[in-house]
Protein backbone atom coordinates (compact mmCIF):
# COMPACT_ATOMS: atom_id res chain seq x y z
CA UNK A 1 0.00 0.00 0.00
CA UNK A 2 2.86 2.37 0.81
CA UNK A 3 4.10 2.57 -2.79
CA UNK A 4 0.59 3.53 -3.93
CA UNK A 5 0.54 6.36 -1.38
CA UNK A 6 3.93 7.67 -2.48
CA UNK A 7 2.90 7.49 -6.13
CA UNK A 8 -0.38 9.28 -5.51
CA UNK A 9 1.27 12.04 -3.52
CA UNK A 10 3.69 12.53 -6.38
CA UNK A 11 0.82 12.86 -8.84
CA UNK A 12 -0.91 15.42 -6.65
CA UNK A 13 2.31 17.39 -6.33
CA UNK A 14 2.72 17.30 -10.12
CA UNK A 15 -0.74 18.78 -10.54
CA UNK A 16 0.12 21.63 -8.21
CA UNK A 17 3.40 22.30 -10.01
CA UNK A 18 1.72 22.37 -13.39
CA UNK A 19 -0.74 24.89 -12.07
CA UNK A 20 1.94 27.03 -10.49
CA UNK A 21 4.04 27.12 -13.66
CA UNK A 22 1.18 28.04 -15.98
CA UNK A 23 0.74 31.51 -17.48
CA UNK A 24 -2.87 32.48 -17.04
CA UNK A 25 -4.90 34.31 -19.64
CA UNK A 26 -6.23 37.70 -18.61
CA UNK A 27 -9.82 37.08 -19.70
CA UNK A 28 -12.11 34.61 -17.95
CA UNK A 29 -14.22 34.56 -21.13
CA UNK A 30 -11.62 32.34 -22.80
CA UNK A 31 -11.78 29.87 -19.91
CA UNK A 32 -15.58 29.81 -20.06
CA UNK A 33 -15.51 29.19 -23.80
CA UNK A 34 -13.20 26.19 -23.33
CA UNK A 35 -15.53 24.84 -20.63
CA UNK A 36 -18.52 25.36 -22.91
CA UNK A 37 -16.91 23.39 -25.76
CA UNK A 38 -15.78 20.66 -23.38
CA UNK A 39 -19.28 20.31 -21.95
CA UNK A 40 -20.73 20.03 -25.47
CA UNK A 41 -18.17 17.32 -26.22
CA UNK A 42 -19.08 15.35 -23.10
CA UNK A 43 -22.82 15.69 -23.67
CA UNK A 44 -22.40 14.37 -27.21
CA UNK A 45 -20.96 11.10 -25.89
CA UNK A 46 -23.76 8.59 -25.32
CA UNK A 47 -21.82 5.47 -24.38
CA UNK A 48 -18.35 4.11 -23.92
CA UNK A 49 -15.68 2.26 -22.00
CA UNK A 50 -13.16 4.03 -19.80
CA UNK A 51 -10.46 3.43 -17.22
CA UNK A 52 -9.98 5.97 -14.46
CA UNK A 53 -7.74 6.37 -11.43
CA UNK A 54 -8.82 8.44 -8.46
CA UNK A 55 -6.63 9.74 -5.64
CA UNK A 56 -8.25 11.06 -2.47
CA UNK A 57 -6.95 12.72 0.70
CA UNK A 58 -9.78 13.24 3.13
CA UNK A 59 -9.98 16.20 5.46
CA UNK A 60 -8.52 14.50 8.52
CA UNK A 61 -6.21 12.00 6.87
CA UNK A 62 -2.52 12.42 6.22
CA UNK A 63 -2.35 9.57 3.68
CA UNK A 64 -3.77 9.49 0.17
CA UNK A 65 -5.83 6.54 -1.02
CA UNK A 66 -5.98 5.37 -4.62
CA UNK A 67 -8.85 3.61 -6.39
CA UNK A 68 -8.98 2.38 -9.99
CA UNK A 69 -12.23 2.14 -11.96
CA UNK A 70 -12.98 0.29 -15.20
CA UNK A 71 -16.43 1.20 -16.48
CA UNK A 72 -18.76 0.47 -19.38
CA UNK A 73 -21.72 2.84 -19.57
CA UNK A 74 -24.67 3.82 -21.69
CA UNK A 75 -26.51 7.06 -20.98
CA UNK A 76 -30.25 6.59 -20.51
CA UNK A 77 -31.82 10.01 -19.87
CA UNK A 78 -35.19 8.52 -18.93
CA UNK A 79 -33.60 6.56 -16.07
CA UNK A 80 -34.36 8.58 -12.94
CA UNK A 81 -31.79 6.87 -10.69
CA UNK A 82 -28.42 7.07 -12.45
CA UNK A 83 -29.29 8.39 -15.90
CA UNK A 84 -27.18 5.55 -17.29
CA UNK A 85 -26.73 1.80 -17.21
CA UNK A 86 -23.25 0.63 -16.24
CA UNK A 87 -20.91 -2.16 -15.33
CA UNK A 88 -17.95 -1.18 -13.18
CA UNK A 89 -14.91 -2.84 -11.65
CA UNK A 90 -13.64 -1.02 -8.55
CA UNK A 91 -10.12 -1.83 -7.31
CA UNK A 92 -8.89 -0.34 -4.04
CA UNK A 93 -5.24 0.18 -3.15
CA UNK A 94 -5.77 -2.22 -0.24
CA UNK A 95 -6.01 -4.94 -2.93
CA UNK A 96 -9.74 -5.36 -2.48
CA UNK A 97 -12.14 -5.17 -5.42
CA UNK A 98 -15.83 -5.31 -6.31
CA UNK A 99 -17.96 -5.36 -9.44
CA UNK A 100 -21.08 -3.22 -9.63
CA UNK A 101 -23.78 -3.55 -12.27
CA UNK A 102 -26.87 -1.42 -12.84
CA UNK A 103 -29.29 -2.49 -15.58
CA UNK A 104 -32.18 -0.15 -14.83
CA UNK A 105 -34.09 -3.09 -13.37
CA UNK A 106 -31.60 -4.18 -10.73
CA UNK A 107 -28.41 -3.16 -8.93
CA UNK A 108 -25.83 -5.88 -8.30
CA UNK A 109 -22.66 -5.88 -6.23
CA UNK A 110 -20.33 -8.89 -6.31
CA UNK A 111 -16.76 -10.17 -6.20
CA UNK A 112 -15.39 -13.30 -7.88
CA UNK A 113 -17.50 -15.70 -5.79
CA UNK A 114 -20.52 -14.01 -4.17
CA UNK A 115 -22.69 -10.91 -4.15
CA UNK A 116 -26.16 -9.46 -3.77
CA UNK A 117 -28.91 -8.30 -6.12
CA UNK A 118 -31.41 -5.50 -5.49
CA UNK A 119 -34.41 -5.47 -7.86
CA UNK A 120 -35.84 -2.03 -8.58
CA UNK A 121 -39.27 -3.46 -7.83
CA UNK A 122 -39.83 -3.04 -4.90
CA UNK A 123 -36.46 -1.53 -3.87
CA UNK A 124 -36.21 1.53 -6.13
CA UNK A 125 -35.61 3.84 -3.17
CA UNK A 126 -32.84 1.58 -1.86
CA UNK A 127 -31.07 1.67 -5.23
CA UNK A 128 -31.48 5.46 -5.36
CA UNK A 129 -29.86 5.74 -1.94
CA UNK A 130 -26.75 4.06 -3.41
CA UNK A 131 -26.21 6.68 -6.11
CA UNK A 132 -23.05 7.91 -4.40
CA UNK A 133 -21.56 4.43 -4.15
CA UNK A 134 -19.94 4.12 -7.61
CA UNK A 135 -17.54 6.96 -8.38
CA UNK A 136 -17.80 7.87 -12.06
CA UNK A 137 -15.66 10.01 -14.30
CA UNK A 138 -18.46 12.53 -13.88
CA UNK A 139 -17.41 15.15 -16.42
CA UNK A 140 -17.78 12.45 -19.06
CA UNK A 141 -20.78 10.47 -17.83
CA UNK A 142 -23.07 13.00 -16.12
CA UNK A 143 -25.26 15.60 -17.78
CA UNK A 144 -24.82 17.94 -14.83
CA UNK A 145 -21.50 18.32 -13.02
CA UNK A 146 -20.06 21.21 -11.06
CA UNK A 147 -16.75 20.89 -12.89
CA UNK A 148 -18.48 21.64 -16.20
CA UNK A 149 -21.18 23.90 -14.78
CA UNK A 150 -24.18 25.27 -16.57
CA UNK A 151 -23.73 28.92 -17.50
CA UNK A 152 -26.08 30.12 -14.79
CA UNK A 153 -23.26 29.25 -12.36
CA UNK A 154 -20.63 31.24 -14.24
CA UNK A 155 -21.37 34.58 -12.60
CA UNK A 156 -18.41 36.58 -11.40
CA UNK A 157 -19.99 36.75 -7.95
CA UNK A 158 -19.79 32.93 -7.64
CA UNK A 159 -16.44 31.93 -9.17
CA UNK A 160 -13.35 33.29 -10.80
CA UNK A 161 -12.12 31.58 -13.97
CA UNK A 162 -8.66 31.53 -15.49
CA UNK A 163 -7.10 29.66 -18.39
CA UNK A 164 -3.59 28.49 -19.22
CA UNK A 165 -1.98 26.05 -21.61
CA UNK A 166 0.08 23.09 -20.46
CA UNK A 167 0.72 19.44 -21.31
CA UNK A 168 -0.24 16.17 -19.66
CA UNK A 169 1.18 12.80 -20.70
CA UNK A 170 2.40 14.31 -23.97
CA UNK A 171 -0.96 15.89 -24.82
CA UNK A 172 -1.38 19.64 -25.28
CA UNK A 173 -4.06 20.78 -22.84
CA UNK A 174 -6.03 23.73 -21.65
CA UNK A 175 -5.90 24.06 -17.88
CA UNK A 176 -8.96 25.76 -16.45
CA UNK A 177 -8.84 27.00 -12.87
CA UNK A 178 -12.09 27.74 -11.03
CA UNK A 179 -11.96 29.32 -7.59
CA UNK A 180 -15.04 29.82 -5.46
CA UNK A 181 -15.74 33.33 -4.21
CA UNK A 182 -18.37 32.20 -1.73
CA UNK A 183 -16.03 31.62 1.18
CA UNK A 184 -18.30 30.81 4.09
CA UNK A 185 -18.10 30.57 7.86
CA UNK A 186 -20.24 28.20 9.87
CA UNK A 187 -20.55 29.94 13.22
CA UNK A 188 -22.58 27.06 14.66
CA UNK A 189 -19.71 24.59 14.31
CA UNK A 190 -16.86 27.14 14.24
CA UNK A 191 -15.75 26.22 10.71
CA UNK A 192 -14.31 28.66 8.19
CA UNK A 193 -13.70 27.77 4.55
CA UNK A 194 -10.52 29.45 3.34
CA UNK A 195 -10.27 27.91 -0.13
CA UNK A 196 -12.41 25.96 -2.57
CA UNK A 197 -10.70 25.48 -5.93
CA UNK A 198 -11.00 23.20 -8.96
CA UNK A 199 -8.68 22.43 -11.86
CA UNK A 200 -9.58 20.68 -15.10
CA UNK A 201 -7.21 19.57 -17.85
CA UNK A 202 -8.90 19.55 -21.29
CA UNK A 203 -7.35 18.01 -24.39
CA UNK A 204 -6.88 20.81 -26.96
CA UNK A 205 -7.43 18.42 -29.85
CA UNK A 206 -10.93 17.14 -29.03
CA UNK A 207 -11.90 19.08 -25.86
CA UNK A 208 -12.18 15.88 -23.84
CA UNK A 209 -11.49 16.41 -20.09
CA UNK A 210 -8.64 14.08 -19.21
CA UNK A 211 -7.98 15.05 -15.60
CA UNK A 212 -9.59 17.11 -12.88
CA UNK A 213 -8.86 17.91 -9.27
CA UNK A 214 -10.43 19.72 -6.33
CA UNK A 215 -8.92 21.20 -3.19
CA UNK A 216 -10.86 22.35 -0.16
CA UNK A 217 -9.29 24.00 2.90
CA UNK A 218 -11.04 24.79 6.17
CA UNK A 219 -10.11 26.07 9.60
CA UNK A 220 -11.80 24.72 12.70
CA UNK A 221 -10.55 26.10 15.97
CA UNK A 222 -6.75 25.83 15.93
CA UNK A 223 -6.62 23.26 13.16
CA UNK A 224 -6.28 23.83 9.42
CA UNK A 225 -7.43 20.88 7.32
CA UNK A 226 -7.16 20.15 3.62
CA UNK A 227 -9.14 17.77 1.42
CA UNK A 228 -7.79 16.96 -2.03
CA UNK A 229 -8.94 14.72 -4.86
CA UNK A 230 -7.67 14.02 -8.36
CA UNK A 231 -9.33 11.95 -11.09
CA UNK A 232 -7.47 10.96 -14.24
CA UNK A 233 -8.81 9.37 -17.42
CA UNK A 234 -6.39 6.61 -18.39
CA UNK A 235 -8.26 5.30 -21.44
CA UNK A 236 -11.54 5.97 -23.26
CA UNK A 237 -13.36 4.47 -26.22
CA UNK A 238 -16.91 5.11 -27.44
CA UNK A 239 -17.24 1.46 -28.51
CA UNK A 240 -19.45 -0.55 -26.17
CA UNK A 241 -20.32 -4.20 -25.83
CA UNK A 242 -23.87 -3.88 -24.46
CA UNK A 243 -23.85 -7.48 -23.23
CA UNK A 244 -21.68 -6.25 -20.38
CA UNK A 245 -24.67 -4.28 -19.10
CA UNK A 246 -26.82 -7.35 -18.51
CA UNK A 247 -27.14 -9.95 -15.75
CA UNK A 248 -25.76 -12.53 -18.18
CA UNK A 249 -22.36 -10.84 -17.87
CA UNK A 250 -22.02 -12.06 -14.28
CA UNK A 251 -19.82 -15.20 -14.12
CA UNK A 252 -21.66 -18.43 -13.39
CA UNK A 253 -19.61 -19.19 -10.27
CA UNK A 254 -20.86 -16.03 -8.53
CA UNK A 255 -23.52 -16.86 -5.96
CA UNK A 256 -25.99 -13.96 -5.71
CA UNK A 257 -28.15 -13.62 -2.61
CA UNK A 258 -31.39 -11.69 -2.38
CA UNK A 259 -31.14 -8.21 -0.94
CA UNK A 260 -31.88 -7.90 2.77
CA UNK A 261 -32.58 -4.32 3.87
CA UNK A 262 -30.60 -2.94 6.79
CA UNK A 263 -32.58 -2.89 10.01
CA UNK A 264 -31.45 -0.19 12.41
CA UNK A 265 -30.96 -1.64 15.90
CA UNK A 266 -33.02 -0.31 18.77
CA UNK A 267 -31.03 1.86 21.22
CA UNK A 268 -29.87 0.10 24.36
CA UNK A 269 -32.72 0.35 26.84
CA UNK A 270 -32.55 2.90 29.62
CA UNK A 271 -32.23 1.27 33.02
CA UNK A 272 -30.16 -1.67 31.72
CA UNK A 273 -26.52 -2.25 32.61
CA UNK A 274 -24.06 -0.65 30.23
CA UNK A 275 -21.96 -3.37 28.53
CA UNK A 276 -18.58 -3.62 30.21
CA UNK A 277 -15.30 -3.04 28.39
CA UNK A 278 -11.58 -2.55 29.03
CA UNK A 279 -9.87 -0.13 26.63
CA UNK A 280 -6.45 1.50 26.15
CA UNK A 281 -5.68 5.22 26.38
CA UNK A 282 -3.21 7.21 24.28
CA UNK A 283 -0.56 6.71 26.93
CA UNK A 284 -1.01 2.95 27.08
CA UNK A 285 -2.99 2.84 30.31
CA UNK A 286 -6.18 0.79 30.54
CA UNK A 287 -9.63 1.95 31.67
CA UNK A 288 -12.39 -0.50 32.57
CA UNK A 289 -15.99 0.64 32.83
CA UNK A 290 -16.74 -1.62 35.80
CA UNK A 291 -14.06 0.18 37.82
CA UNK A 292 -15.99 3.46 37.53
CA UNK A 293 -18.98 2.39 39.63
CA UNK A 294 -20.00 5.13 42.02
CA UNK A 295 -19.27 7.79 39.39
CA UNK A 296 -21.50 9.34 36.76
CA UNK A 297 -19.98 8.41 33.39
CA UNK A 298 -20.55 10.21 30.10
CA UNK A 299 -19.35 8.21 27.07
CA UNK A 300 -18.83 10.00 23.77
CA UNK A 301 -18.56 7.62 20.80
CA UNK A 302 -16.80 9.61 18.05
CA UNK A 303 -14.22 9.41 15.29
CA UNK A 304 -11.75 11.89 13.82
CA UNK A 305 -13.32 12.53 10.40
CA UNK A 306 -16.81 13.12 11.81
CA UNK A 307 -17.69 16.83 11.50
CA UNK A 308 -20.36 16.90 14.24
CA UNK A 309 -17.98 14.92 16.51
CA UNK A 310 -15.30 17.59 16.09
CA UNK A 311 -17.86 20.35 16.62
CA UNK A 312 -18.97 18.79 19.92
CA UNK A 313 -15.47 18.65 21.41
CA UNK A 314 -15.24 22.23 22.76
CA UNK A 315 -18.55 21.77 24.58
CA UNK A 316 -17.53 18.36 25.94
CA UNK A 317 -14.24 19.83 27.11
CA UNK A 318 -16.16 22.54 29.00
CA UNK A 319 -18.36 19.83 30.57
CA UNK A 320 -15.23 17.95 31.63
CA UNK A 321 -13.70 21.01 33.26
CA UNK A 322 -16.93 21.96 35.01
CA UNK A 323 -17.89 18.53 36.38
CA UNK A 324 -14.65 16.54 36.76
CA UNK A 325 -14.42 17.40 40.47
CA UNK A 326 -18.10 16.64 41.04
CA UNK A 327 -18.03 12.95 40.29
CA UNK A 328 -18.46 12.96 36.48
CA UNK A 329 -16.09 10.95 34.29
CA UNK A 330 -16.12 11.99 30.63
CA UNK A 331 -14.59 9.47 28.23
CA UNK A 332 -14.25 9.62 24.47
CA UNK A 333 -14.35 6.26 22.66
CA UNK A 334 -12.98 6.13 19.11
CA UNK A 335 -13.75 2.86 17.26
CA UNK A 336 -12.22 3.90 13.91
CA UNK A 337 -8.89 5.67 14.25
CA UNK A 338 -5.43 4.31 15.02
CA UNK A 339 -3.77 6.30 17.85
CA UNK A 340 -0.38 6.51 16.10
CA UNK A 341 -1.15 6.26 12.40
CA UNK A 342 -3.91 8.87 12.63
CA UNK A 343 -1.87 11.14 14.94
CA UNK A 344 -4.61 11.31 17.52
CA UNK A 345 -2.44 13.01 20.15
CA UNK A 346 -1.86 15.95 17.81
CA UNK A 347 -5.52 15.98 16.73
CA UNK A 348 -6.73 16.18 20.34
CA UNK A 349 -4.09 18.72 21.38
CA UNK A 350 -5.20 21.12 18.61
CA UNK A 351 -8.68 20.98 20.12
CA UNK A 352 -7.43 21.40 23.71
CA UNK A 353 -9.03 18.08 24.69
CA UNK A 354 -7.85 16.98 28.14
CA UNK A 355 -10.51 14.40 28.98
CA UNK A 356 -9.51 10.76 28.47
CA UNK A 357 -9.90 9.25 25.02
CA UNK A 358 -10.02 5.49 24.55
CA UNK A 359 -9.67 3.34 21.44
CA UNK A 360 -11.80 0.32 20.60
CA UNK A 361 -12.62 -1.91 17.65
CA UNK A 362 -15.89 -1.48 15.76
CA UNK A 363 -17.40 -4.46 17.51
CA UNK A 364 -17.96 -2.29 20.58
CA UNK A 365 -20.02 0.10 18.44
CA UNK A 366 -22.23 -2.84 17.51
CA UNK A 367 -22.46 -3.89 21.14
CA UNK A 368 -23.67 -0.40 22.04
CA UNK A 369 -26.02 -0.28 19.01
CA UNK A 370 -24.37 2.84 17.58
CA UNK A 371 -26.10 4.00 14.38
CA UNK A 372 -24.63 7.50 14.09
CA UNK A 373 -21.86 9.69 15.47
CA UNK A 374 -21.43 11.23 17.91
CA UNK A 375 -23.53 9.22 20.36
CA UNK A 376 -23.52 10.03 24.07
CA UNK A 377 -24.31 7.50 26.80
CA UNK A 378 -25.20 8.79 30.26
CA UNK A 379 -24.36 6.06 32.81
CA UNK A 380 -25.46 6.40 36.41
CA UNK A 381 -23.52 5.51 39.56
CA UNK A 382 -24.81 1.93 39.44
CA UNK A 383 -23.47 1.40 35.92
CA UNK A 384 -26.88 1.58 34.28
CA UNK A 385 -27.75 3.49 31.10
CA UNK A 386 -29.79 6.55 32.07
CA UNK A 387 -30.05 8.13 28.61
CA UNK A 388 -28.76 7.83 25.04
CA UNK A 389 -28.27 10.97 22.94
CA UNK A 390 -27.43 10.70 19.22
CA UNK A 391 -25.98 13.60 17.22
CA UNK A 392 -24.79 17.02 18.24
CA UNK A 393 -26.02 20.58 17.82
CA UNK A 394 -25.53 23.56 20.15
CA UNK A 395 -29.26 23.51 20.88
CA UNK A 396 -28.75 20.16 22.65
CA UNK A 397 -26.17 21.46 25.11
CA UNK A 398 -28.60 22.64 27.78
CA UNK A 399 -30.39 19.27 27.80
CA UNK A 400 -27.08 17.40 28.05
CA UNK A 401 -25.99 19.42 31.05
CA UNK A 402 -29.42 19.10 32.65
CA UNK A 403 -29.20 15.32 32.36
CA UNK A 404 -25.80 15.30 34.07
CA UNK A 405 -27.08 17.46 36.90
CA UNK A 406 -30.04 15.09 37.39
CA UNK A 407 -27.66 12.13 37.70
CA UNK A 408 -25.61 14.00 40.30
CA UNK A 409 -28.58 14.65 42.58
Amino acid sequence: MQHHIIKSLAVLALGVLMTANATYAQSSDEAKNVLRRSREKCHSIKQGHYEMVHWMKYMDDKDTSMTRYTCDFKKVPEDTVYGKFFSMLIEWDTDGFQYQLYTGKEFVGYDDTAGYIIPSDPWAEEIYARRGSPLFYTVLTDQITYLLPEEEYWGDSIRTFSLSETSLDGKSCYLVNMRSKNIQTDTTFNISCIRSEDFIWIDKQDYLPIQYSSVFDIVQGQDTMCQYSLSKLLAFDTALDESRLTLESIPEQVNLSNFEPYVEPEPLAEGTMAPDWSLPTLTGDTVRLADLRGKVVLLDFFYKACGPCRAAMPFLQSIHEKYKDRGVILLGIDPYDDPEKDEMADFLAKRSVTYTVLFSDRELSSTYHIVGYPTLFFIDRDGKIAKVQSGYHPTLEAAIEEQLQKLLE
